[in-house]
């Protein structure tokens, strides 16, 4: 794979001329969905993320488009006070670094076209193809994806992660998982959100829509410094 070159949480895609960066689920508002469940946490994360898209910008520059896979947002029904400031404010630091933003919908942002209207060069779509790549959340499949000029299927939704042992403790690192499917290349990005490492797919599964033998796909756990690396399939890792 070329033209993807892994940067921390995110890809840098290079496909018809255009450097695309394509970001994981985000959950803009969950803190103050913890508020309202009586769980009392500090609102840092909009800051620690903006900080950490500062590192990863420092690492490409500028590029073309970004594109977010899907839940931008985290409550379901509605639109909260932190959602419309963190997500208004994280399209205006992106739109400094790039010329569009294309949000490919994830199951969590079934009311966010008021938000997104409120800025222009920002799309909403079901899925968005470039060239060979398609882009899409993971929870839903399209017809429109098996079209043979499609090579690439870059997704989130899953939040995948991996529990690694150094024979005393076991600690749980957010990772990539790369396989394929039907003859395409399957990559399954990470959550950029930071609460959580996210799930084991040798433990739970991770709700996308294909039945993935994800025991042959490629893990590449993010390390420190926007780092990579590359543990070999997951079928092989011990638990």
């Amino acid at each position: 794979m070329e033209n993807v070159k892994f940067v921390g949480k995110c890809l840098l895609i290079g496909e018809s001329g255009k450097r695309i960066l394509a970001v994981g689920d985000l959950h803009l508002g969950y803190e103050e969905h913890l508020n309202q469940t009586g769980i009392f946490v500090s609102r840092k994360m909009f800051e620690e993320m903006i900080e950490e898209f500062g590192k990863i910008f420092e690492n490409v520059g500028r590029v073309d488009e970004i594109v977010l896979l899907g839940d931008v947002k985290h409550e379901f029904g509605g639109i909260m006070r932190q959602e419309w400031s963190d997500v208004l404010g994280l399209f205006d630091y992106l739109l400094e670094r790039c010329k569009k933003i294309v949000i490919v919908k994830g199951n969590h942002d079934n009311i966010l076209e008021p938000i997104v209207n409120k800025r222009e060069n920002v799309d909403l779509e079901d899925f968005y193809s470039a060239g060979e790549f398609c882009f899409l959340h993971g929870d839903k499949d399209f017809d429109e994806i098996y079209d043979k000029k499609i090579k690439y299927w870059v997704m989130g939704h899953g939040h995948p992660a991996v529990k690694i042992s150094d024979g005393i403790k076991v600690e749980k690192y957010k990772c990539f998982l790369a396989g394929k499917f039907k003859g395409k290349s399957v990559l399954i990005v990470p959550s950029f959100f930071s609460y959580n490492e996210g799930s084991d797919p040798r433990e739970n599964e991770l709700g996308l829509a294909w039945k993935f033998n994800l025991d042959r796909f490629e893990v590449r756990v993010v390390g420190k410094n926007l780092k990579v690396l590359d543990f070999g399939r997951l079928g092989l890792l011990r638990l």
